[in-house]
């Protein structure tokens, strides 16, 4: 009798064990994505950051290329084309930012993929 009391106690420890190291995988891999977003909200305060100073400055240039603009001061949050397909706009927005309140850049093309204006926003 003592030797099935102590398997099934072995059996439920080791099944309670299975489920925190489960959950424990979970919240490993949920630390992880915190980390990658962190990071990601880096890049982009970073990428606006720089287009803003160059804004600010003069040194982002009407007639620009698009493949200039994506090497010197990095990629935008977001790219979206105007409705009339005449325009691409380029978003680039600090992390405390979002895109409907605060601080943004807006870069925009032509349909030749050339920089047509730039612009700081608050919202």
């Amino acid at each position: 009798m003592r030797k099935i009391v102590a398997a099934c106690c072995i059996i439920l420890l080791s099944s309670a064990f299975n489920c925190c190291a489960e959950g424990l995988g979970t919240l490993i891999e949920l630390g992880k994505s915190q980390a990658e977003m962190e990071k990601q909200y880096a890049q982009e305060t970073k990428a606006f950051e720089f287009v803003k100073k160059a804004i600010e400055t003069g040194s982002i240039k009407k007639g620009m290329d698009k493949a200039s603009v994506l090497s010197k001061y990095g990629k935008p949050v977001v790219m979206v084309d105007d409705l009339d397909g005449k325009r691409e706009d380029w978003i680039y927005k600090p992390a405390e930012s979002s895109f409907f309140k605060g601080m943004r850049a807006t870069l925009f093309f032509t349909a030749e993929g050339l920089l047509d204006e730039a612009k700081l926003e608050e919202r």
